[in-house]
């Protein structure tokens, strides 16, 4: 049976926040990139837009010149570069030959060269970078004097390679120019992003919130459906176990009924017997037969009443050793062998134990069975029982040398039917096929033919028994 939950809101809030999170941080993670990659795009944007005004500078000077030597394309290039930087705003610029160093600078300062690089080389494109809090003197390549603090304010640099008409590299033009409309632009991004961010969190939040309480409604909806059916089920298996111990019941009662049958028309015997004054011999001989049979009765009645007891108490439950009940098999079967001229031989071959109520039953069994070999098989012939391991279970075995059973007993062999010869077939078979299924084992016929018959009856072991030995009698 499963216990519903105790504290489902606890569980429904821990879950919702820790979802919450999740989400969230996905969210954050998401504008994070959106914002570096809408960033890069104005920047690029802007180092575009630069390039292309310098290039365009630089073709009309070229065009206006037949022929440009190495040094004059760089002094051209400079030319278009001052051009291009007053269209853009530009404070700033620098011209740096293709091996990086610095060609032509303005304004001109001794503290050009300390600028430092952040790129190697001609680039293949132009490039851009914003510098929060950038250092104007550091731009402008001036030095600063001791104890003096650098203006700090937004700033854009920008790089663009510079090419000839003919694609080869003349050199790379440096920009600085001012940084507040990108600081701008970036803080305007900023904001925008910041309120989709919230407006997709608030939504997503509101809407797993629902699905979430809607699937825990579900679930709690779920799982008081499968208490109330593990309920039934419990209830189901208490009126099942009920059932299976009333049908036990029966059976053992129907045992005891039919093993009453015989000792009952014995006693019947000698009260004719003796009520129609028959001869002192015969009479002696029915006392004894008649005490032989009360004796029989005696036994029957407080077997079978020790194993309703134990059945109808459930106190069967401690081990029994199989030896023993092929012993108490052996010992209450050995009376009617020797009267019928039979030898009986048990055996068992094996360590393991059964619980007492299996055990109970195995006996009823083993007593039928026992009982209808002895009168199949004839005078100095054996009956055999043996109790063997196999897999999980211990299997008893019954061979008698009987002519076997009829063909018409083994065609209904555990159902009632009247018997046709001495120790065959009957009540008896059935009673027992339904005593080995209340002890959870299975009664069948292994053979019957002109050299005797074979029953089998196999029943569980118990697994948790302690070991002890085996008895073994012949």
């Amino acid at each position: 049976m499963v216990p519903p939950n105790p504290k489902p809101r606890r569980v429904l809030l821990t879950v919702t926040f820790a979802t919450l999170a999740i989400f969230g941080g996905l969210v954050a993670a998401l504008t994070f990139r959106l914002r570096g990659e809408l960033r890069e795009e104005v920047l690029r944007r802007e180092a575009d837009s630069i390039h292309a005004v310098a290039l365009l500078q630089l073709q009309l000077a070229e065009e206006q010149r037949d022929t440009f030597g190495f040094a004059s394309g760089l002094e051209q290039a400079f030319e278009a570069v001052l051009v291009s930087s007053k269209l853009r705003g530009v404070f700033a610029v620098h011209v740096f030959d293709p091996m990086g160093k610095l060609h032509s600078a303005l304004p001109l300062s001794p503290g050009e060269n300390a600028t430092p690089r952040w790129w190697s080389g001609v680039p293949a494109a132009p490039r851009a970078r914003f510098l929060p809090q950038g250092s104007v003197e550091g731009a402008l390549g001036l030095a600063l004097d001791p104890g003096s603090e650098a203006t700090r304010e937004p700033l854009l640099d920008i790089i663009v390679p510079l090419h000839a008409a003919n694609e080869e590299p003349i050199g790379v033009a440096r920009y600085w120019s001012s940084g507040e409309a990108i600081a701008a632009t970036f803080a305007q991004m900023d904001r925008r992003l910041a309120i989709q961010a919230g407006v997709a969190f608030v939504g997503g939040a509101a809407l797993i919130a629902l699905v979430l309480a809607w699937a825990f409604r579900r679930l709690a909806d779920a799982n008081r459906r499968l208490v109330e059916q593990s309920a039934d089920l419990a209830r189901a298996n208490q009126e099942l176990d009920f059932a299976a111990k009333t049908g036990a019941l029966g059976a053992i009662s129907a045992h005891l009924i039919h093993g009453l049958k015989n000792p009952l028309a014995g006693l019947e015997g000698f009260v004719v017997e003796t009520a129609s004054g028959a001869p002192e011999t015969q009479r002696g001989e029915a006392c004894r037969t008649a005490m032989e049979t009360t004796r029989r009765l005696r036994a029957l009645v407080s077997e079978v009443t020790t194993v309703l007891r134990d059945e109808s108490d459930g106190a069967a439950d401690y081990p029994v050793p199989v030896g023993e009940v092929v012993q108490a098999a052996r010992i209450r079967a050995e009376s009617g062998a020797e009267q019928a001229g039979v030898e009986l031989c048990a055996r068992s071959e094996t360590e393991a134990h059964l619980d007492a109520r299996t055990a109970n039953l195995a006996g009823l069994v083993l007593a039928n069975l026992i009982a209808n070999a002895i009168e199949a098989a004839p005078r100095g012939s054996a009956v055999m029982l043996e109790a063997r391991a196999a897999d999980e279970r211990v299997e008893f075995l019954v061979r008698d040398a009987g002519a076997g059973l009829p063909e018409a007993v083994q065609a209904a062999l555990f159902r009632p039917v009247r018997s046709t010869k001495r120790g065959g077939g009957g009540v008896g078979l059935a009673i027992s096929h339904r005593l080995a299924r209340h002890a959870s084992g299975d009664l069948e016929l292994v053979h019957s033919d002109a050299a005797g018959t074979v029953f089998r009856l196999s029943v569980p072991v118990l697994r948790c028994a302690v070991k002890g030995s085996s008895t073994s009698q012949a």
